[in-house]
């Protein structure tokens, strides 16, 4: 049976299409950029309790004008392995906070992202109400950076959807800042550029 691979990049805006009507006589078509940040930090303390607090944030685009900033943390027992306490949560913002430059460098602006805190017992997680927290990052390349692209197209009922993009990936290192609280941290980004048609 064959299989049909449809790029990441393109997915948002295919999925965006798909809700188009079914009779809809000329071609609908979309283009723009899409980005996608995601980098972490391990943090450790010692003492009667010892502990480790892994912190992610995550960033990526859901239209051309739009992307979500996404806010988790876990703290466990450097002992049992058993989580501790976590938070959670995302916000949108405009997509101007998430930039990239021609030589890797991402920078996330100052982005406010309220998250849920959560206290863990050995059999269950308790919500134990919010808190808004500023998030920022700055992040560089330090791998090589890769690049794609492609096209193709597909069939789905009375409607032949076809794409093409290009983008570059690459791994980062660099520093997130949580309520002015800075720490190192590494992970991955990608930005790329897509377009695609749908006929039915």
């Amino acid at each position: 049976m064959r299989r049909i691979v449809v790029p990441v990049i393109v997915v948002p805006m295919l999925l965006l299409m798909l809700a188009a009507p079914a009779f809809a006589a000329p071609p609908l078509k979309e283009s723009g950029t899409s980005m996608s940040f995601s980098s972490g930090s391990t943090v450790c303390t010692e003492g009667g309790s010892p502990t480790c607090t892994d912190t992610w944030v995550d960033a990526f685009s859901v239209s051309p004008d739009t992307i979500v900033v996404c806010l988790s943390s876990y703290t466990y027992s450097t002992r049992t392995y058993r989580t501790v306490s976590q938070e959670n949560g995302c916000s949108e913002t405009g997509s101007a906070a998430l930039t990239f430059t021609s030589d890797f460098s991402v920078t996330l602006a100052d982005t406010s992202v309220t998250v849920f805190k959560y206290t863990c017992g050995p059999r269950r997680c308790t919500e134990a109400g919010s808190r808004t927290v500023t998030v920022s990052a700055l992040d560089y390349a330090v791998g090589p950076i890769f690049s794609s692209s492609g096209r193709g197209s597909f069939t789905d009922g009375t409607c032949t959807y076809r794409y093409s993009y290009s983008d570059q990936s690459a791994e980062l290192a660099g520093t997130m800042t949580i309520d002015g609280v800075t720490m190192d941290e590494w992970g991955w980004g990608s930005v790329g550029k897509f377009s695609t048609t749908v006929r039915c």
